[in-house]
């Protein structure tokens, strides 16, 4: 993939968060939910959630996610990140990532980043499948391999 079309689907996605769904596995029921990611240049992904939340739950047990990605309201444009989500526990990430937030994050979490109830996800994907317009065709975005 193009550097472009790379810099291309981040913005895409990044002004899609406010409509992006995290799909987990409990055992073998898939579960979905609305969430709003933090999306980076670079394609990093993540979730802010409560420690206690059952996705946190789910992905201590099958780590596999789906984090989707929609443009409202006519679906026009959408992306599908397929990976791995981890579980960050590292204090100085759950505080550069809670100040790119765009939302209040200190209404679910008065206690800041280093409340035990704040939980961050990283969302590592082995895939994005994603579209810009209904006519352009899906298109296919995989990361190198390290």
């Amino acid at each position: 993939m193009a550097v472009s079309d790379k810099a291309q689907l981040a913005e895409m996605m990044k002004a899609m968060s406010g409509h992006a769904y995290l799909a987990t596995c409990d055992g073998d029921q898939p579960v979905v939910r609305s969430v709003s990611p933090i999306v980076e240049k670079d394609l990093s992904l993540w979730v802010t959630t409560s420690a206690h939340a059952n996705k946190v739950k789910q992905i201590r047990k099958n780590p596999k996610v789906c984090l989707f990605f929609v443009e409202q309201p006519t679906g026009e444009k959408a992306a599908a990140a397929y990976g791995k989500a981890e579980i960050v526990s590292e204090l100085q990430t759950k505080k550069r990532v809670w100040a790119l937030a765009t939302f209040n994050l200190l209404q679910y979490f008065p206690d800041g980043p280093e409340s035990a109830a704040f939980s961050l996800l990283k969302v590592v994907p082995d895939e994005v499948r994603w579209r810009d317009s209904w006519t352009g065709g899906e298109k296919t975005y995989r990361p190198a391999k390290p």
